[in-house]
Order: structure tokens, then sequence, then C-alpha cells
């Protein structure tokens, strides 16, 4: 089990940490990245996250999930997923 992420440049190394998936070019995936940073940084610092999140990559939505035990950082209802079958 990994441990708590507590800190921006932990959770940094974890989103770099993903592959850019196919079909991402440089700047999708620089902006993806920017995103689920944004979303820890609410997170971390306890405030709300507003931006919608709308179908993104199956890689954005594991990074935005808690390493140690799979719970996403923020609501449930605030982001869409294409469901995979």
């Amino acid at each position: 089990m990994m441990h708590k992420m507590k800190t921006l440049p932990e959770v940094k190394r974890y989103v770099d940490s993903f592959a850019r998936p196919d079909g991402y070019n440089n700047y999708a995936w620089d902006v993806t990245k920017k995103v689920a940073l944004e979303a820890w940084e609410s997170y971390l610092y306890g405030r709300p996250f507003r931006r919608q999140i709308n179908y993104m990559c199956n890689e954005f939505y594991k990074m935005i999930q808690r390493p140690e035990d799979g719970e996403f950082i923020i609501p449930r209802s605030s982001f869409r997923m294409l469901s995979n079958g």
C-alpha cells in the first residue's frame, strides 16, 4: 500500500509517473496533468474544486484517486467518465 501524499511535490511526482496515452499529444497531456494537479491542490488545501471534468482519459481518473485506497479526491458528482463497457 502506498503512503498518503501530503505535499504538491509528492503529488507532482505521482502525476508525472503516468505514461502519456496514445492519441494524446504533448500539449493535451500537459493540460491533463495540470488539471489533475489543480484537483490535488484543492484536495490538499481543503478547497472546493469547481472545474467540470468530462470524459478525460483513463490515466487522468487514476491520477485523481488516492493511491493508498483508490478513493477519488474530488466528488464523484463533479465529473463524468466514459464507461468501458
